[in-house]
């Protein structure tokens, strides 16, 4: 499971909030943007010829493959705001194997980097921060 904490963006709430801007589009354009990487950044780790396995898993077209989550978009509940990102378990493939490995497989470290790694998501929280100032610059008229 991949976990964002977005208290460091309470600030930003209340900024936009005390400018008149409407929060929902610009945290779903944050949050969205934020997947759009992971997802890309997944994608790109699935290419390695060296993935656990003997590369097992890199064949183009395989189910690992064809399991990763492209574009989700964000499911608001009130003010609460969630989506997918990552591999999709419910579809057949060997995405949490890949990204935590086995008793017999050790986990793929570029997958492990994305899902497991602090400063992953530190740089996933600076791509939202910015999408945040952006958008506090555009309400200023700046």
């Amino acid at each position: 499971m991949l976990k964002l904490d977005t208290s460091a963006f309470e600030a930003y709430a209340e900024r936009l909030d005390r400018l008149g801007a409407n929060l929902k589009p610009i945290f779903t354009e944050a949050l969205e943007q934020a997947a759009d990487k992971i997802t890309q950044d997944t994608q790109e780790a699935m290419q390695n010829q060296n993935l656990p396995a003997g590369g097992k898993y890199h064949h183009a077209g395989n189910p690992t493959e064809r399991s990763i989550l492209e574009h989700p978009k964000v499911k608001w509940s009130g003010m609460i705001g969630e989506m997918g990102v990552g591999f999709d378990f419910s579809k057949h493939g060997a995405g949490g194997y890949l990204i935590t490995g086995t008793p017999r497989m050790a986990p793929d470290l570029e997958l492990n980097k994305i899902y497991k790694s602090k400063r992953y998501m530190s740089e996933i929280k600076k791509g939202m921060r910015n999408v945040f100032e952006d958008a506090i610059q555009d309400y200023m008229g700046g």
